[in-house]
This record gives C-alpha cells, sequence and structure tokens, in this order.
C-alpha cells in the first residue's frame, strides 16, 4: 500500500474510530446532569467485568484474524477464517455470559459492594456476544479495506445508541439501568445488519484446524492483555475498596475519560500510521536522524494537547456537570501524564520489535502491575482518586522507562529526551499559572486562551525544543497561508490552493519522516 493510500485509509478509519466512541463523550452532560456519581461509578465498574470476560473468552482474535485471513489467498479460506472467528468467539462469549449469569451476585458483591446490582450485571453481560460478533466483523471490513464502509456502520451504530441514551436516560429517567439496556438494544441492532453484510461474503464453513491454529496463537496475547487491563482499570476497584466507594468512583471515572482524550486525539491517529512507517524508516541510512525529529513532533503535539485539556476542564466541567462531579479535575493531568509515558513507549520500544524481545514488552507489563498494586495500597487510602492516578502515571513511567532502556540497548535511537522533559516543564508551568486565573467563566476562558497561545508561541520560537528546519516549516506555512487568505480577500482565490499545500506538504513530510 502507497504512502498516500495508508493516509487517506487511515484518516477514514480515524473518523469511524471516533464514530464508534464518540457517544461516551457526547453524552457527558447528561450523564453528569441524570446520574449521581455513584450511578456513574456503578456503569464503569460494570463495564470493567464486561471488558475482562471479553479479554478472558474473546482471546484478542481480531490479531489472529488478519493474521490468518492474509495467510490465504483463496476466498474460500479466507471466508473460512472469518466465519470461524464469529462463531468461535460468539460461542466462548456465550460461555462468558453463562457464567456472569450464574455468579453474577458473588460477582456484584465484590465488585460492586452490592449483590443488589446483580441485576445490572446480569442485562449487561449480553452485550458480550453483540460486541464480539461486532468487532470481528469490524474486522473483516478493515481486511477487505473498505473504509467507507467501516464508517458507515460506525454511524449507525453513533445514531442508535445515542438515541437509545437519551430516550433511556433523559426520557424515561432509568439512570444506569437506562444506560446498560441502551448499550444492549443498540448491540443487538448493529450486529443483525454487519453480520448479515460478512455472511454473504463469507459464507458458512466453520474450520476446526483454522479455529485451533487461531486459539493457539491468541492465547499468548491474552496474558500480556490481562496484564495491561489489571494497570489500566483496576484503580477502579482499588478506590471502591480502599477509598470512596461508588462516589468517588464515578468522579474518578469522568476525570480518567478526559485524560485518555491525550490518546484519542493524539496517540491513535499518530501510531494508526506510524507503526507502519517505522520499519521502513528503520532501513534508511539517516533514519536516527529522522526518530529524532518525529519523537519531537510527538512530543510537542502531546503536551499541547496536554496543557490544553488539563487548563480547560474546570470551564468545561463547570458547564457540563453538576458541582458533585467537579473534583474530578485534579484527576485530569496525572492521567494524561500516564498516557504521555504510554505514547512515549510505544514510540521507543522499536528495538524489541525489530530484533523479535515481545517477551521484554510483556515483563515490563509484569512490573509496572506490581508498581501500580503498591500505589494503590499508599496512595488511594491517602489521596482517594489523585492517588490512583498518581500511581497509575508511577506505574506507567517505570513501564516507560525498563522497556525503553531494553529497547534503546537493542537498536540506540539516541533520542533527546532532555528536549521532550524541557517541553514537559513548560507545559506544567503553564497549567500552574492557570491554577491562578480568578473570575467568570468567560474571563477565565479568556485568560487560559492567552495562556495557550502564549504557551504555544513558546513552544515555536524558543531554541532548543523543536528541530530548526522544522519550525521554519511551520513559520512558513503560517506565513504563506496568511498571504493566501490575504489575497482571497482581494479576489484572487486561485493561488489559494497552490499556496496552502507547499507549505503544509513540508511541514507534513517532516512529521512523516
Amino acid at each position: 500500500m502507497s504512502t498516500s493510500k495508508i493516509l487517506s485509509h487511515g484518516s477514514i478509519y480515524l473518523c469511524g474510530n471516533i464514530l464508534r466512541r464518540v457517544v461516551s463523550f457526547v453524552m457527558l452532560p447528561i450523564y453528569t446532569r441524570y446520574l449521581t456519581p455513584a450511578d456513574y461509578g456503578t456503569i464503569e465498574l460494570l463495564s470493567m467485568v464486561i471488558d475482562f470476560v471479553a479479554i478472558l473468552f474473546g482471546l484478542r482474535i481480531g490479531e489472529a484474524v488478519f493474521r490468518f485471513y492474509y495467510q490465504y489467498d483463496d476466498a474460500k479460506d479466507r471466508g473460512e477464517v472469518i466465519f470461524t472467528s464469529i462463531a468461535l468467539v460468539g460461542l466462548l462469549n456465550a460461555v462468558g455470559v453463562l457464567i456472569l449469569l450464574v455468579a453474577s451476585g458473588p460477582i456484584a458483591r465484590i465488585v460492586l459492594g452490592s449483590a443488589d446490582l446483580a441485576r445490572l450485571l446480569g442485562l449487561f453481560s449480553f452485550t458480550l456476544i453483540f460486541q464480539s460478533v461486532t468487532e470481528t466483523t469490524f474486522t473483516f471490513i478493515r481486511a477487505q479495506q473498505r473504509p467507507w464502509l467501516f464508517v458507515g456502520f460506525s454511524t449507525m451504530k453513533l445514531v442508535v445508541q445515542l438515541s437509545l441514551n437519551i430516550y433511556f436516560v433523559v426520557g424515561l429517567r432509568m439512570a444506569a439501568e437506562g444506560v446498560i439496556l441502551s448499550s444492549l438494544v443498540s448491540s443487538l441492532a448493529i450486529t443483525i445488519p454487519m453480520l448479515w453484510y460478512t455472511l454473504s461474503k463469507t459464507g458458512i464453513s466453520f474450520s476446526l484446524e483454522k479455529a485451533r491454529s487461531m486459539t493457539s496463537f491468541s492465547l499468548p496475547l491474552v496474558l500480556n492483555s490481562l496484564i495491561s487491563f489489571y494497570i489500566t482499570f483496576g484503580d477502579r476497584y482499588f478506590l471502591r475498596v480502599l477509598g470512596g466507594g461508588l462516589d468517588e468512583v464515578g468522579v474518578y471515572a469522568l476525570g480518567y475519560r478526559f485524560g485518555f482524550l491525550l490518546s484519542f486525539l493524539v496517540g491513535d491517529p499518530f501510531f494508526s500510521i506510524w507503526n507502519s512507517e517505522k520499519y521502513i524508516t528503520a532501513k534508511r541510512p539517516d533514519a536516527r536522524e529522522r526518530f529524532r525529529n518525529v519523537f519531537l513532533l510527538l512530543s510537542a503535539a502531546m503536551v499541547l494537547v496536554m496543557v490544553g485539556i488539563s487548563i480547560y476542564v474546570q470551564d468545561v466541567l463547570r458547564i457540563m456537570a453538576d458541582p458533585e462531579f467537579w473534583g474530578a479535575r485534579l484527576i485530569v493531568p496525572l492521567v494524561l501524564l500516564a498516557y504521555a509515558f504510554n505514547n512515549w513507549l510505544a514510540f521507543t520500544n522499536l528495538g524489541l520489535f525489530l530484533y523479535g524481545k515481545t517477551g521484554d514488552i510483556a515483563m515490563g507489563t509484569a512490573i509496572s502491575a506490581g508498581v501500580i498494586t503498591v500505589g494503590y495500597v499508599l496512595l488511594i487510602p491517602l489521596l482517594g482518586g489523585v492517588g490512583a492516578a498518581l500511581a497509575t502515571a508511577i506505574a506507567y513511567g517505570t513501564r516507560m522507562v525498563w522497556i525503553g532502556r531494553r529497547a534503546e540497548h537493542l537498536y540506540p535511537m539516541a533520542l533527546p529526551w532532555p528536549r521532550a522533559i524541557a517541553m514537559l516543564g513548560l507545559g506544567a508551568l503553564a497549567w500552574a499559572i492557570s491554577l491562578l486565573v480568578p473570575g467568570p467563566i468567560w474571563l477565565s476562558v479568556a485568560v487560559k486562551t492567552l495562556i495557550i497561545l502564549a504557551f504555544t508561541a513558546a513552544l515555536l520560537t524558543l531554541p532548543g525544543l523543536l528541530p530548526a528546519d522544522v519550525r521554519q516549516a511551520l513559520f512558513a506555512a503560517v506565513h504563506d497561508r496568511g498571504a493566501a487568505l490575504a489575497r482571497l480577500r482581494r479576489g484572487s482565490p486561485r493561488t489559494l490552493e497552490k499556496d496552502a499545500e507547499g507549505p503544509v506538504g513540508a511541514a507534513s513530510a517532516s512529521a512523516t519522516e
């Protein structure tokens, strides 16, 4: 696939992923008005249980589908891979549903602290089957390289789930049960047409041999996924047990969702392209210089987004949420820091993949699991949700350093870490200054916007942060864009497209290089 096609398809898939996940953000103003923190915490913990069972019984089958789908050239074999994976995960997740139904009482008592919530867990469990089948059909669409169909089904899911959420939560005032029922009905509604489309292309043919091969391939991935799941979502359980109960879990979950925006806005789009480009770049004679430049651009983009979210989140919460949720603002900067470490890790672990030392990644993840457990036990009783977020940041940082050092030993990238840390320090200073801004929301937003603009200017102009050629390309882009807009206002639009493409293309080339 050409670079232009990678970029084109990557941007379309990004839109599809945004549509699939945007419900949780669009619904935040409604959730925080019509749900209590305890309701929100209940949904978060129930989702945690469902995700855990999905990993355990779903085998992380997506990677196996890609691996075995492209192993065959014959359409019949490829169809067998898809149908076998659908049948396999459907059957295994049905077993997971049965276990949750039978053990819903004890699980609800252990995880949620009350067996009275077992009915909600039993209801929510049925989404396992629908979501597992849907994910496999989405994988098939990606394997077909049909990004617009991916976007179409994603849009359908968005519209159905958003409509049902509003109906059940706002219209019928069903609180947490409304959210769960909405998820269940929308999952069923999208699964039926997607399954029909997939089976019309693949046929119905199960292969026991392919099922065994995919299971053998996926099982090692399950362990690493379970550990990663623990260090990502274990904080909710510890907060419920060691902290302030479901109310604090709800506030923490809201703050965590804002912090996760760093991966959503920067990490996911960047690595959807970079994960293939990095192997091409590694073969170039000037690979290390290119790696350093891209690393600095990634760092600058991350810090800029981190500062923006951290600075504005207090005002956003004041507008969209009840006061009982406002404590989430203290969680956000630490979660953002944790995901900055996560993105840096994904950039620096190249050496382990080049030399096939992926076991070191699992070891680093296991080490971080131990660190985060100690952090939960020590920090949550003292600091509550802030302690959980701090433990997460420390554990993610530990994993980044351990795996990064192992990868650097195999393939020295000599990345300019002092520059990246300086950017982070500059961002922390901008955030600290924003804490001093008083006054009504309109004044707060205005002053904080000035802080963001000043920070951006400093990021672009201070020597030693970004490479000189990258700064020049960015300045040229701004200058020529302004000149093109000026010509447009004078009635000469013919050169706008040409002028806009030149410097932007140069900056883009620097980024991909």
